[in-house]
């Protein structure tokens, strides 16, 4: 008995991975038509510099920086509470604190490092003027003037001076408020006349009068200690000077 056996022309399998392939490489084609590569045409680069001129671009830039340093803060701030109570580091920061500054307490009643550190402040400040004085005039003798300009040029070449510099830059804004407020406290005085109680603001190495009633209500201790060796007496016409309270700035 003969057998007939039909003879397919390929494997069905290999016809739906072939059709597969061909529905895929047409996609893919399809969206390569689709996506189209634009450059920056000039009407985006007029409006970008509309936006900039009229200040939109700025301030969409530090709304952004604002909105991701904010986001950045309220995050490492939840990450810091999550810290915390998880390792209790905030109380054992706490108990490390007060441990030191028992310590502390305990070396400074052995030492006396606080007794000594009062008594050398007051003995500087109290000698300053004299070193100030004895230093200006060694810096003017020609050795004097010789170590001044080896130590600049030293503290130039070493780098010392760029790294004050940017220190500086970032001390000076906390430290320029206290610089300003000890400047006027040195050289400057306010305070009210106690006749007419009318403000007054002056140097302290000047005669100070009252806008007001004319009167002198602050004078510097230098013309006080004068007494008769400052010349012929006051007239009985010019203002007395009186006392003042003041308070400074």
């Amino acid at each position: 008995m003969a057998t007939t056996t039909t003879r397919w022309p390929c494997h069905p399998l290999r016809i739906s991975n072939h059709h597969r392939h061909h529905s895929n490489l047409q996609y893919r084609r399809h969206r390569r038509r689709d996506v189209v590569v634009r450059a920056f045409g000039r009407s985006d680069i007029e409006g970008f510099m509309r936006r900039v001129a009229s200040g939109e671009a700025v301030k969409d830039a530090w709304r952004g920086a604002n909105e991701g340093l904010e986001r950045a803060a309220f995050e490492a701030r939840v990450a810091a509470q999550r810290i915390d109570r998880k390792y209790s580091v905030s109380r054992r920061l706490d108990a490390a604190a007060r441990a030191a500054a028992v310590r502390a307490r305990e070396i400074d009643a052995e030492l006396g490092i606080g007794r000594w550190w009062k008594s050398f402040a007051a003995d500087f400040s109290r000698n300053w003027p004299r070193y100030q004085r004895e230093l200006n005039d060694y810096s003017k003798t020609p050795i004097g003037r010789g170590l001044v300009t080896l130590f600049f040029v030293w503290f130039l070449l070493s780098g010392w001076f760029f790294r004050f510099f940017i220190l500086a830059t970032w001390v000076l804004p906390f430290a320029a408020p206290l610089l300003i407020g000890a400047f006027a406290n040195n050289f400057a005085i306010e305070g009210t006349c106690p006749a007419c109680r009318t403000q007054f603001i002056g140097y302290r190495k000047q005669v100070i009068r009252c806008r007001n009633c004319q009167n002198i209500v602050w004078q510097p201790k230098d013309n006080f200690s004068r007494g008769s060796n400052g010349g012929s007496s006051r007239n009985n016409s010019e203002p007395d000077i009186i006392d003042v309270e003041f308070e400074e700035k």
